[in-house]
């Protein structure tokens, strides 16, 4: 991939994210305005995106972090989109690896894979949502023994992809597994469909994106240009360290987009999304308060801005842009986007 084959990707609204009644922050701020959580709306986005020529469609992969603790879950989702969709990639941004097991997993992917003709990007993480965990009755590890755990899921399920089919595959970790697993009818992408990996710690979880990611995947919180070189330069090192040429790795950036060329709507956006007062794993970053805080982070503004923000993390490393629209269920802002920014890119 040349430094300008930039994609530009969509985040699928699969939860509702706007105040609760009498509350002034969102629920969730990826989808501050959506009120309700409705499957047609839902449907018309991603339809929307592809007629717009968005490359990928994204979903995340929890259980209720909506309004009214509602959400849709990942894997059907993804499939009905490969349905309802022709040319559209379909992805998980990203499938906690903890909450399926991995061999079944790479069943899946491949099923997945073969239906919607080769279109699936199968993003993993560690998970980090211990309510989930808990509400869902799933053991909830220190952070090392999920990493480790992620790290033996990759490799297992790319030893069910790259098996002979004659004979299955056969692993034994510390944590997982199979004897004799078949994967047929394998995946259609060649030797399986690409790998992204989410998360940020720099010791251990970089370290797994250099041995075994076609892709890293950052959080909203990690997006500043700056902190992006930093980390792709991580990267880079370890890939050093295993033996993998760095240019093998694709790098994305995933937040929020405010594209609009109205001051007050651009105004009205932010003041529903601020302040963002940052987790305790980034306490050494100062919250996000104003229009001038939201522009570290977001791509926002007119299309211009917007094109300026793209191009700052294309310096940094970056070639995939995987967008929450936070004005939906306003479509204008997309539309917007696709219309004047992303040809420029194109």
């Amino acid at each position: 991939m040349s430094a300008r084959d930039i994609t530009f990707e969509f985040n699928v609204p699969v939860f509702a994210g706007a105040p609760d009644e009498g509350d002034d922050e969102p629920v969730h701020r990826d989808t501050p305005r959506l009120e309700s959580l409705d499957w047609e709306q839902t449907k018309e986005s991603v339809l929307l995106a592809e007629e717009l020529g968005f490359d990928a469609a994204w979903a995340p992969d929890h259980l209720m972090l909506g309004r009214g603790h509602a959400e849709y879950e990942v894997w059907t989702v993804l499939s009905a989109i490969a349905g309802f969709t022709e040319e559209i990639n379909i992805g998980s941004l990203v499938l906690c690896n903890d909450y399926r097991n991995p061999a079944l997993v790479a069943k899946m992917a491949a099923t997945l894979d073969v239906i919607s003709g080769g279109r699936l990007e199968l993003g993993l993480g560690a998970g980090w949502h211990d309510g989930e965990y808990d509400a869902y009755g799933w053991e909830y590890r220190d952070g090392f023994d999920r990493l480790m755990r992620l790290d033996e899921g990759i490799r297992l399920m790319k030893r069910m992809w790259e098996s002979d089919p004659d004979d299955g595959a056969s692993f034994s970790g510390n944590h997982y597994e199979i004897d004799g697993a078949y994967c047929e009818p394998g995946p259609v992408q060649d030797p399986h469909p690409p790998i992204l990996v989410g998360g940020q710690g720099e010791q251990v979880t970089l370290k797994l994106v250099a041995k075994h990611a076609d892709c890293w995947n950052t959080d909203v919180f990690n997006g500043k240009p700056e902190t992006l070189e930093h980390k792709i330069g991580v990267i880079e090192d370890h890939c050093e360290t295993v033996g993998r040429d760095p240019d093998e790795i694709e790098y994305s950036w995933d937040g929020h987009v405010i594209c609009t060329r109205d001051e007050e709507t651009l105004e009205q956006l932010v003041d529903l999304m601020t302040p963002i007062q940052f987790e305790e794993e980034y306490q050494d970053q100062a919250p996000i308060e104003t229009v001038e805080d939201a522009r570290e982070y977001f791509v926002m503004g007119t299309p211009e801005e917007c094109a300026e923000a793209i191009e700052r993390r294309i310096d940094a490393g970056v070639t995939k842009f995987q967008g929450w629209f936070v004005d939906l269920p306003d479509t204008d802002g997309m539309e917007l986007f696709a219309d004047e920014v992303m040809p420029q890119f194109r």
